[in-house]
């Protein structure tokens, strides 16, 4: 999830190479030194000739990205929203079946209106354990053929997660294209139905 490079770095003075990441509301580095920021924390996010500069209370940090460096700040300084991550459309269709957080059902209607049953474009579905995977089959036939499917799970679990839902998926015609960050807690696995069975 997020925007990755090999780049070389400074934190307080301290200079390093390592793997830079921005995504999800994090920006971090890992190498020689390391740091490990929320974007809502950060004071001040600059680019200037292919350096990315970042202030979070006394410690200042740079990233030596290249050309990437704009565009890392403009995805901290206007960071997407969830509907965004998720690719709703005003003229899409969609359902959610499951329990979501309070705020999700506003924002999906926001967007695009009220939901709708029957066949549709989007349909994110809340899975607990195991024996909701067979959710994922019944949605793959609720999507239109070049429709989407998004599988949502609590992150952090060893009993169940990602993998679970990527093979569950791939045995009944879905396969996973993006990983996302649903909130703090819960992560989601976008699946559609492959090209060739469209």
């Amino acid at each position: 999830m997020g925007m990755e490079r090999l780049c070389t770095a400074m934190l307080n003075g301290q200079q390093g190479e390592g793997k830079a990441h921005c995504g999800d509301g994090v920006v971090e580095f890992r190498g020689d030194i390391r740091f490990r920021w929320q974007w809502k924390d950060l004071d001040s996010v600059s680019a200037v000739d292919g350096t990315l500069t970042l202030a979070k209370g006394p410690d200042a940090a740079v990233l030596n990205l290249g050309e990437a460096a704009e565009k890392w700040a403009h995805a901290i300084l206007h960071p997407k929203s969830r509907i965004d991550k998720f690719g709703l459309k005003p003229s899409h269709t969609y359902r959610a079946v499951g329990e979501f957080d309070a705020e999700f059902a506003p924002e999906l209607c926001g967007r695009a209106g009220p939901p709708t049953e029957g066949t549709v474009d989007v349909l994110f579905i809340r899975l607990h354990a195991p024996s909701d995977l067979q959710k994922l089959a019944e949605g793959r036939d609720a999507i239109h053929r070049n429709g989407m499917v998004w599988a949502v799970w609590a992150k952090g679990r060893k009993e169940f997660g990602e993998n679970d839902v990527r093979a569950f998926g791939l045995e009944n015609g879905l396969v996973d294209v993006k990983v996302a960050k649903f909130n703090d807690e819960l992560s989601a696995l976008k699946l559609v139905i492959p090209t060739a069975l469209r």
